[in-house]
């Protein structure tokens, strides 16, 4: 007998027994049947319900485009597709079929947890906050146009301009105008902490530089020098038509014929150097270098320090007068930005072919090379832009002076020395072209030496001769004891850094100490010259411990490089490191005010025990 196997199970005893059963049968009796037959039927697995299609029309219910978060939809849905007979189909999880929650619907803030510690109070979205806050800033926008204002003023009206600079000086009317701009009628420290804020950025005018170039603003296209027709004849004939030349250069052609031995008319020459520094295209400039650099005749006779002033005049540079040669030079008050978008390609070009040059120059024309180095050295463009190019220039010139430890070469120290020193008047200025000086080799290093040794003694005589022969440690420690090294309440501190630098060259290695002991065995010696090194070292010590820290930037730069150079002879000059010490140790060697400190500290401390003991008597 055959059944369909999707049928009930029940219908195999038949319909009449099946009803018969289920009449004589209380209702109470068939619970355990269907609680038995629910639990069989949920463990198996659920049938395949059959979905009806739906219209694209149809609202579903509960979808993100509703703001409610209603379920009535799921509740249609079990109704559907529910059987009419049989076991009830398996449902599942209303969480899993359930719409997720919008994104846009903010938590609740009072489920998030905050610690009392970091309660802090939050201004996003606080009108109330913004409206503040904007106000600030009109205020702050009004403060700024009124000061605007005032300076635009004062630079127009002369009358103005003499208010605005009696107010710069005196710092209570600067306080005071601080405070009108700010309105600050309630908070006098906003007034203050402008005031110090002006006093902190401002230019110091009283600061006065030594500026190479001119501080006006330059020509966009120097003017051009013509060009020799008359000297562009025979091999050099290529270089006639005025369409065709720079493309000759490029290609080298004139280089060749040099090369080939061929001589370069003067006039050609000359118009070469005058365009060299002048001309804009990169690759012209390295062609007229190559070109000058082959005619080593033409440098000897025709470069000239006239001819290397009239070089750099193209660019902006000073004017030469032998009759203004060695006097003082002009200062200028600090600029903040003196050579806006200046193009300083001309000028690397210059320092790289006098480099190229300078085996070539006479020696009066080197000497007057490096014074032109060193007047370009005050310039604090030398240190920012053109240092490496600057100081491959002066190691070229000084190495093709004459040799070291001759009468020339002291001859030649003699008037590089006196040029700086006779040009420029303070030892802050004389420093910076010699800090600027490479050291890397015998000359430029007894040269620097030479020069640091007459500004700083302002001895014009010491630089006949090496340092070591002519400076003693007596010298030193009376240089050192002058009013220039003492610290006070007047002391101008770049002006201590400036000495410091120099007596750091001056001293060097300190071989005219160790000359002292030359007699003397070898251990002697240098124990000897190591207890001059910790003298001369403790004296810097006191000198940089009477410096207090403050807020100013040069107070602490001149006591960084007092401690450098103390620690550089104590390191590096000393033929030992210094010993440590410790508790086991002897007493070092007092120094000869420490008798008279303690003496004073004991008077002190006797005469206030008298007063104390007065003053209980009497009560």
């Amino acid at each position: 007998m055959s059944m369909s196997r999707n049928r009930d199970i029940r219908g195999f005893f038949g319909k009449g027994a099946s009803r018969s059963n289920s009449e004589s049968k209380p209702a109470s009796s068939l619970e355990p049947v269907r609680d038995l037959q629910s639990s069989c039927s949920s463990s198996r697995t659920p049938p395949k319900s059959t979905l009806k299609l739906r219209d694209r029309t149809d609202e579903i219910k509960g979808s993100d485009d509703e703001d409610g978060d209603s379920d009535d939809s799921l509740e249609s849905i079990s109704a559907f597709i529910q059987r009419k007979k049989g076991p009830t189909p398996y449902e599942r999880d209303p969480n899993l079929t359930s719409t997720p929650r919008a994104k846009r619907i903010a938590p609740n803030p009072s489920s998030l947890l905050k610690s009392p510690l970091t309660i802090q109070p939050k201004h996003k979205f606080d009108l109330k906050y913004l409206i503040n806050h904007a106000r600030q800033s009109d205020r702050a926008d009004e403060s700024a146009r009124r000061a605007d204002e005032l300076i635009n003023q004062s630079e127009e009206d002369d009358e103005n301009g003499q208010i605005l600079t009696e107010v710069q000086n005196d710092p209570t009317l600067l306080q005071k105008t601080a405070k009108e701009l700010l309105e600050d009628d309630v908070e006098d420290a906003k007034g203050d902490k402008l005031m110090r804020a002006m006093n902190r950025t401002k230019v110091d005018g009283s600061h006065r530089l030594y500026y190479f170039f001119s501080l006006e603003q330059p020509l966009f296209k120097p003017p051009r020098s013509l060009f020799p027709q008359k000297a562009a004849k025979g091999c050099w004939g290529c270089l006639a038509n005025s369409r065709a030349r720079d493309q000759a250069v490029i290609l080298g052609l004139p280089h060749t014929i040099a090369s080939k031995g061929r001589t370069l008319p003067d006039e050609l020459f000359l118009w070469i150097l005058d365009e060299v520094c002048a001309e804009r295209n990169a690759q012209l400039r390295i062609q007229y270098c190559n070109l000058a650099a082959l005619c080593p005749d033409s440098i000897k006779r025709l470069v000239t320090e006239k001819r290397l002033y009239s070089m750099l005049e193209r660019l902006g540079g000073p004017k030469y007068s032998r009759s203004q040669n060695n006097s003082k030079l002009e200062s200028f008050p600090r600029v903040e930005d003196p050579y806006p978008r200046k193009d300083w390609s001309g000028l690397v070009t210059f320092l790289e072919l006098l480099e190229r040059m300078a085996p070539n120059l006479s020696t009066q024309n080197a000497i007057g090379a490096i014074k032109l180095l060193l007047r370009m050295g005050l310039d604090p463009l030398v240190s920012t832009t053109v240092r490496s190019e600057h100081a491959a220039a002066m190691e070229a010139l000084v190495t093709a002076l004459s040799k070291l430890s001759t009468s020339q070469w002291n001859e030649t120290c003699e008037t590089i020395s006196s040029y700086l020193y006779e040009s420029v008047e303070e030892p802050m200025h004389q420093a910076v072209p010699i800090s600027h000086m490479p050291k890397t080799t015998a000359k430029l290093l007894d040269l620097c030496r030479r020069m640091a040794a007459v500004v700083l003694f302002r001895d014009q005589g010491l630089s006949s001769k090496p340092v070591d022969e002519s400076l003693a440690l007596a010298h030193v420690m009376d240089r050192l004891d002058s009013s220039d090294f003492r610290v006070g309440a007047s002391t101008n501190f770049e002006d201590l850094r400036a000495l410091i630098a120099l007596l750091d060259i001056v001293i060097g290695n300190a071989g005219f100490i160790m000359q002292q002991y030359s007699g003397s065995s070898t251990e002697d010696a240098a124990r000897k010259f190591d207890a001059d090194i910790d003298v001369l070292t403790f004296r810097l010590k006191v000198i940089h411990d009477k410096i207090h820290d403050s807020t100013l930037l040069s107070r602490k730069v001149a006591k960084a490089s007092i401690d450098l150079v103390a620690k550089r002879l104590a390191y590096a000059v000393r033929t030992r490191p210094p010993p440590k010490t410790s508790i086991f140790d002897s007493e070092p060697r007092e120094d000869a005010n420490i008798p008279k400190q303690r003496a004073f500290m004991k008077n002190w401390a006797q005469k206030k025990a008298e007063r104390n003991n007065a003053a209980a008597a009497v009560s």
